[in-house]
């Protein structure tokens, strides 16, 4: 069987969608050596191309050097449906990584959906972005030949919102990393605390900083606990819309000495600086899956973690769950970890065990399955 795969998500930056993408792709590539994949992008020839993954028999890249994808994608916006055909000849399925099926004449198509935010919580996402999915996600959820989602929740949430057959969705999680993503030595520990200025012990926030992750609701509960001069607040990751409340609310709570913005942390940092904090922190208001509160369980940090969504789902029974909404909550769950090291220890222990229900392994396998029934 030929194989399409809409790649283009894997140029931007690893994370969220693209971070599924390619640790799955990664895995189904070196499991499945029986049918043949053909990872498509939109690449202009004046961009060179970095491979992405090792060489093999299995799988080529199909590049499109003469339209960019931005003329693509914007052409679809339109109502303009160019078949892929046209660019990268025919295939027997399409996987369509992220929201979106993109039209084509023959094969059949599986799509994944990662949330329904932008049905939800709207006012958690960017206007451009909420009109776009509303448009072409229920069109591609009916064209789609199979869903694949990434967590029991968001299928709900397919079935509940667009009528969608649950025989037709199959929940896939992502996997972690657990030759990177482990608890890190005393040595690695002190080399990222002095990388970022830690000389204290730290609570720690490491994502987006954007409205849906509540970060202020985190600030909020850092300011109402009363060991806080024995701690900083380190809130980690890139800017991103309407961010500046954030920093305001620093400023309000009188905060700046406490609390350290390190802004995007490189992913050969990540399982330090999660290893290294007291805690990590993650009172979301909406997720379709959570892949930080897996990885900061996999480094044996203890995990506070919202009780809605997918949250309980990813985090069992090895977090301490929140009401999002109720910041004196999360202070009393911060002063009850932070005063009890047999607590963190006990979370940590059942963090590491939580952790092994997700691998790219059993993933990869249950993807190729996906694609062989359909």
């Amino acid at each position: 069987m030929k194989i399409g795969v809409d790649a283009q998500t894997l140029l931007g930056d690893n994370a969220g969608v693209a971070y599924y993408t390619r640790g799955i792709l990664k895995e189904v590539l070196r499991q499945d050596q029986k049918n043949r994949y053909n990872l498509l992008f939109f690449h202009p020839f004046y961009r060179k191309f970095n491979q992405i993954f090792e060489r093999s028999d299995n799988f080529h890249y199909g590049i499109e050097k003469t339209i960019p994808y931005k003329v693509f994608y914007k052409l679809h916006k339109l109502g303009i449906k160019i078949p892929l055909e046209i660019f990268f000849g025919k295939h027997d399925l399409y996987f369509f990584p992220n929201f979106v099926v993109y039209p084509h004449r023959l094969g059949k198509s599986v799509v994944v959906v990662h949330d329904l935010a932008f049905e939800k919580v709207p006012q958690y996402v960017q206007d451009k972005n909420v009109r776009f999915l509303k448009k072409f996600v229920p069109r591609s959820l009916s064209e789609a030949d199979h869903v694949v989602v990434t967590s029991e929740y968001t299928k709900a949430d397919v079935v509940e919102i667009y009528g969608i057959s649950e025989d037709n969705i199959t929940v896939i999680y992502p996997g972690v990393d657990l030759e990177k993503f482990r608890p890190s030595s005393p040595a690695r520990i002190s080399q990222v605390r002095e990388k970022y200025g830690l000389a204290k012990p730290f609570i720690l926030y490491l994502s987006t900083l954007e409205p849906r992750k509540n970060v202020l609701s985190i600030i909020k509960a850092f300011a109402g606990f009363n060991n806080k001069k024995g701690y900083q607040l380190v809130l980690a990751g890139k800017r991103s819309w309407q961010d500046r409340e954030i920093f305001e609310k620093v400023k309000e709570l009188g905060l700046e000495e406490s609390v350290v913005f390190p802004g995007y942390i490189p992913d050969q940092d990540k399982p330090d600086l999660l290893s290294a904090a007291e805690v990590f922190v993650y009172p979301s208001f909406f997720e379709g899956f959570g892949m930080p509160v897996i990885e900061a369980q996999a480094c044996g940090t203890p995990v506070i973690a919202s009780n809605v969504t997918s949250l309980p789902e990813v985090g069992g029974n090895a977090a301490v769950y929140v009401d999002p909404n109720d910041a004196d909550g999360l202070t009393r769950s911060l002063e009850e970890i932070l005063s009890s090291s047999s607590r963190r220890e006990n979370l940590a222990k059942m963090g590491l065990a939580n952790v092994r229900r997700f691998s790219w392994e059993n993933s990869a396998r249950n993807l190729i399955q996906v694609f062989e029934r359909v």
